[in-house]
C-alpha cells in the first residue's frame, strides 16, 4: 500500500507526487495515457521544435522557481528573449504593437479618443455585482472598446474563452480584486506599483517544456503509463483505485485529472455527487504549428505573437511567434508560426479536417503577416477539452470539491478544474497541496 496515490501525470499531479516522494513518502501515480505530461507537450521533427500546449512559462511565483530547482533543470533553463514583451493585435487589416507605457497608451490607435478619455471616469465607478461576467464588468468600468480590444483578445489568449459566460470573480480574479479592495482599477494599479514588482520571467527549457514532466516522472519514479483507472472507492482506512491492470491501494489519494473524469472516478464513493464536476465546460483548442522560410515571411515579427479580437473577423484566436522567443526552435534562415483556432467562441473550428483547418490557417497567416509561399513543415494538434472554463456560477464546483473532501477523509481533488488553469497556478496549487498532506500525514 502506497502513502499517497496520485491519479493524473501531468503537470499538477506530477509536481505534488514530487513533492510527497522527495519529503519520504512512498507515492504512485497513475496516468491513462502512454506518456506524462498532459498538456505540456514537445514535438521535435529534425531541427524544429514545436509546443504543442503551452509554449512558455511565466516564473511569478516562487514554487515555481523552486520546482525547476529541486528538478535539476535550473542549468536548462532558456529564457525568453527581451523582444517577446513586445506583443500585437490585429485591427483594421495590420498588426499593431500593444502599447507598453503611458505615452503609447495615448498615441495607440487601437482605441478612440473617446475611450481613451472615458477612463477619467474609471475611479468613480460603483462597485458591481460579484457575481458578474468579464464583458459586464469591462464594459461597465471601461467601456466596450476595451473590450473588443483589450480584455476580450487577452480572455481569448488565456482560456479560450468567450468573456460574456466568463465569471470575472474566478477567472480574473486579481483585477476583480482591484476593484472590491480598492474600488477602482486605476486606484488599485497605483496602489500595487508602490508594492513589489509583479511578474517574473517567461522561460523553457533546452529540449523544451515536456522535459519537467519527464524529469519530475524520473525523480518521482513509480509513475505507471497508460493505466487507466475506472473507479475509485473507500477501501477500509484508505482508498482503492480499480485499473484495467488490478487495484491499487493507498492510505490517501489526489485526483489530478479533467472534470469529467473525476467525475466518473468518484461516483460510487461519492453516490452519485461527483456527477456535478462533469458540468463543468471546457473549450476546445486546435493548434496549427507551421515553420516557415524566413524570408517569406513579409512581418518583421521581432515579438511574442499577436492576439486577434473576435470582431475583426479572424477565424484564429492569436498567433505565436515560437522561434522569436526562444532560440533553437527553428533551423537558420526558418521560423515558427503557431496558430490557435476554436475555443469557446467558434468550437466547431477546432473540428474542422486537416485539409481545411491548414488551410484557414494559412490563408490568415498570408493576410496578417505577409506569409508567401507554402510552410516547409507542418503539425496539428487537437485538444477537444483543452482548458477549463471558469464561468458564472463557478464557486458551486468548489463548494462541490470541498464538500466530497469532508466526507471522504484522505482524498484531495486537485489539476486545473477549479483553481487556475495555467502551468504557474497548477504548480503553486499542486505545491501547497503537497504541503497540506505533509501537515496532516495521517
Amino acid at each position: 500500500m502506497s502513502d499517497v496515490l496520485v491519479i493524473g501525470a501531468g503537470i499538477s499531479g506530477l509536481t505534488t507526487a514530487f513533492h510527497l516522494a522527495r519529503s519520504g513518502l512512498r507515492v504512485a501515480v497513475l496516468e491513462a495515457s502512454p506518456r506524462v505530461g498532459g498538456s505540456l507537450e514537445t514535438r521535435n521533427a529534425g531541427p524544429w521544435r514545436f509546443e504543442m500546449g503551452p509554449n512558455t512559462v511565466l516564473e511569478n511565483h516562487e514554487s515555481v522557481t523552486r520546482l525547476v530547482r529541486e528538478a535539476g533543470l535550473e542549468g536548462e533553463k532558456v529564457t525568453a528573449s527581451p523582444s517577446a514583451r513586445r506583443r500585437f493585435l490585429w485591427k483594421g487589416g495590420r498588426l499593431h504593437a500593444l502599447p507598453t507605457g503611458p505615452l503609447g497608451f495615448v498615441r495607440t490607435p487601437l482605441f478612440p479618443t473617446s475611450a481613451k478619455l472615458r477612463l477619467l471616469r474609471e475611479p468613480w465607478i460603483a462597485k458591481g455585482d460579484p457575481e458578474e461576467t468579464v464583458a459586464s464588468f469591462v464594459r461597465r468600468r471601461l467601456g466596450q472598446a476595451f473590450l473588443d480590444y483589450a480584455v476580450g483578445p487577452f480572455v481569448s489568449g488565456v482560456y479560450a474563452g468567450d468573456p460574456e459566460r466568463l465569471s470575472v470573480r474566478w477567472a480574473v480574479p486579481k483585477i476583480a480584486a482591484l476593484e472590491r479592495e480598492h474600488g477602482s482599477l486605476i486606484r488599485g494599479a497605483v496602489a500595487r506599483r508602490k508594492g513589489p514588482a509583479p511578474g517574473g520571467a517567461m522561460f523553457s527549457f533546452r529540449e523544451g517544456l515536456e522535459e519537467l514532466p519527464r524529469r519530475l516522472a524520473r525523480e518521482i519514479g513509480d509513475v505507471r503509463t497508460g493505466v487507466a483507472c475506472q473507479r475509485v472507492v473507500h477501501a477500509g482506512d484508505g482508498f482503492r483505485a480499480e485499473t484495467g491492470d488490478g487495484p491499487v491501494e493507498a492510505r490517501r489519494i489526489v485526483l489530478a485529472v479533467p472534470a469529467d473524469v473525476a467525475a466518473r472516478l468518484l461516483e460510487d464513493a461519492t453516490g452519485g455527487r461527483s456527477s456535478g464536476f462533469a458540468e463543468i465546460p471546457y473549450a476546445a483548442v486546435a493548434l496549427v504549428s507551421t515553420g516557415w522560410r524566413r524570408d517569406d515571411i513579409a512581418h518583421p515579427l521581432g515579438g511574442f505573437g499577436f492576439l486577434a479580437p473576435r470582431k475583426e473577423g479572424l477565424h484564429v484566436l492569436g498567433v505565436l511567434f515560437p522561434s522569436e522567443i526562444f532560440p533553437d526552435r527553428a533551423p537558420a534562415g526558418h521560423t515558427v508560426l503557431t496558430a490557435f483556432v476554436g475555443g469557446r467562441t467558434e468550437p466547431e473550428a477546432a473540428a474542422w479536417d486537416d485539409e481545411r483547418l491548414m488551410a484557414e490557417v494559412v490563408g490568415e497567416l498570408r493576410r496578417t503577416v505577409g506569409a508567401s509561399g507554402e510552410p516547409v513543415i507542418r503539425e496539428i494538434r487537437r485538444w477537444p477539452r483543452a482548458i477549463p472554463q471558469y464561468e458564472v456560477g463557478h464557486g458551486r464546483f468548489l463548494d462541490l470539491a470541498a464538500e466530497i473532501e469532508s466526507s471522504l477523509p484522505g482524498l484531495r481533488i486537485g489539476g486545473n478544474c477549479l483553481r487556475g488553469v495555467s502551468v504557474p497556478d497548477c504548480i503553486r496549487n499542486a505545491t501547497e497541496l503537497a504541503a497540506e498532506i505533509l501537515q496532516r500525514p495521517g
